[in-house]
């Protein structure tokens, strides 16, 4: 087995008990550090939901998320857009940013779109968006680069969230990343991988060491990254710099009224 992110050699890393009844074996790279597990056969299974149960945190994770890509977009990025959600799930977090005024659009193979049904986004390739945005999907995906090949057929800038493996690599079962309760999680990253990744497709790699990620390939200053994803400078110019919100424009589009 050769690694699907820098083409290594990969190493058995040990097993764990996924979904309380199957012994899943699990490999790591010896070139970049990226993790994997077997091939899964247990998918099907595994999403039976798109969300998972234990994903108690989704609200929260949007609502954190919807200021850090406006602040990061508002620094680096033309404000106009248009933008897609990749792996969009219900379509929150493209309703929040629509509500900030941000031209964001929906796409997601397998989840319901509950939130933003006036927004689904064009993935034929034909329409080029500004920025595509992969939160928490990264570490759902079997084949990384061959999805991010898609996602680049849309965009040429991937902002990402997923954790990196900690420092001391835990070992399966003792992370609680490794998401054995709902056996969605079948990829894990160190930062080596995400450059590996990036280098693959000429881009550069910005990440905050521990959770979000950009691949571009615009020359960022670290500092301007590194400021535009703090949470508290982000949350401060949520609060300071409103945007117009495309609520009443998306109303009139679905009923041909105005929204007084």
């Amino acid at each position: 087995m050769n690694c699907l992110v820098c083409s290594g050699a990969m190493a058995p890393f040990g097993s764990a008990e996924m979904l309380g009844k199957y012994t899943v074996s699990y490999f790591r790279c010896t070139t970049c550090g990226y993790i994997r597990t077997e091939e899964p056969y247990w998918l099907e299974e595994a999403y039976a939901d798109a969300m998972n149960e234990s994903d108690v945190g989704l609200v929260s994770r949007n609502l954190y998320l919807a200021r850090v890509a406006r602040s990061l977009i508002l620094a680096c990025f033309r404000q106009g857009g248009p933008f897609v959600d990749y792996g969009a799930g219900y379509g929150l977090f493209v309703r929040l940013m629509r509500d900030r005024g941000l031209d964001f659009y929906w796409a997601d193979r397998y989840a319901a779109n509950l939130f933003a049904r006036v927004a689904v986004a064009d993935t034929s390739g034909q329409t080029r968006y500004e920025l595509l945005t992969a939160f928490e999907l990264f570490e759902h995906l079997l084949r990384p680069a061959d999805e991010l090949q898609q996602m680049l057929r849309l965009s040429g800038s991937v902002l990402l969230t997923t954790l990196l493996i900690p420092p001391d690599c835990p070992p399966p079962g003792s992370w609680w990343y490794y998401g054995l309760d709902h056996g969605q999680h079948i990829s894990f990253y160190t930062r080596r991988a995400l450059e590996q990744l990036a280098a693959r497709f000429g881009l550069n790699l910005y990440s905050d060491g521990r959770f979000i990620h950009l691949l571009t390939p615009r020359r960022i200053a670290p500092w301007v990254f590194g400021l535009a994803v703090n949470s508290k400078a982000a949350l401060l110019l949520d609060l300071l710099v409103r945007g117009r919100s495309l609520a009443p424009a998306d109303y009139q589009r679905v009923t041909g009224r105005a929204l007084e």
